[in-house]
């Protein structure tokens, strides 16, 4: 029987449940462990130092472990949106113009844009460009530093020229999304591109797949009350928190349609 009174065993204990991507209440570790609230919390901060988890109001959620470069991740996507072309069509229907991040959701969102979207399309990522180019869709590629983590340009350069558009829709990949802590990046350089994109655009749709949900990236992007939009092919049960903060969420099955 687990010495639950032992820290070491006690935390054991709750970085196995982070590892199932489960979110962490507090209150219900206290009482479910038999010890005080304050002992979790001092728990929950020992945690976050070792970078097994970050705190929120009220809990935790795991802290995701940085993504492998995109070199690596375009080689290995599984293609979850392939059945999303009516619910692209539906998102950008009526855009002219539309920001896009990099990251291989956002590359696929790309490739499954409707033939007859004819507005311009702004991205620091030259991934996304290609697929851009590709369906004849009139392209800006924004300039700056180009980082191996998430494929896109960042810096100072790069803010500032998306700071100078201004976008109907800005379509973002998540590393991480929780209620608590919002939308999260694994690199603060891209975190910067992806904020002046909110800021800059009428409109903020996320990319979301099911393992982005309810853990989080390093760095903090934007809260969920920034967004807009959420496609996913998470279940219910998991959405139900984002939904619960007023943001609609599109679900697709990953079926490729015929």
């Amino acid at each position: 029987m687990l010495d639950l009174n032992n820290p070491d065993t006690r935390q054991a204990a709750i970085a196995a449940k982070l590892n199932i991507g489960t979110p962490l209440v507090i209150a219900d570790v206290a009482e479910e462990f038999g010890v005080s609230v304050d002992t979790i919390r001092r728990d929950f901060i020992s945690l976050e130092q070792q970078g097994l988890l970050k705190r929120v109001k009220g809990g935790a959620v795991p802290l995701l472990p940085p993504s492998k470069p995109i070199n690596v991740r375009i080689k290995e996507a599984d293609q979850w949106l392939s059945s999303g072309r009516e619910t692209i069509a539906e998102v950008t229907a009526g855009c002219h113009t539309i920001f896009f991040d990099g990251g291989t959701s956002v590359v696929e969102f790309a490739s499954l844009l409707p033939n007859n979207f004819n507005g311009l399309a702004v991205t620091p990522s030259p991934l996304v460009a290609v697929e851009l180019l590709k369906a004849g869709i009139e392209t800006q590629l924004i300039g700056g530093n180009l980082k191996g983590q998430g494929g896109i340009a960042t810096g100072a350069q790069t803010v500032q020229s998306l700071s100078d558009i201004k976008a109907d829709l800005c379509v973002l990949g998540a590393c991480g999304i929780d209620a608590g802590f919002g939308l999260s990046a694994d690199d603060l350089s891209e975190a910067d591109v992806k904020r002046q994109m909110i800021l800059s655009s009428k409109k903020v749709l996320v990319l979301a797949s099911v393992q982005k949900f309810n853990a989080c990236a390093r760095h903090k992007v934007a809260p969920v009350t920034d967004i807009d939009i959420i496609i996913s092919n998470g279940p219910d049960e998991t959405v139900t928190s984002i939904r619960e903060a007023g943001v609609t969420v599109l679900k697709v099955n990953g079926e490729a349609e015929e």
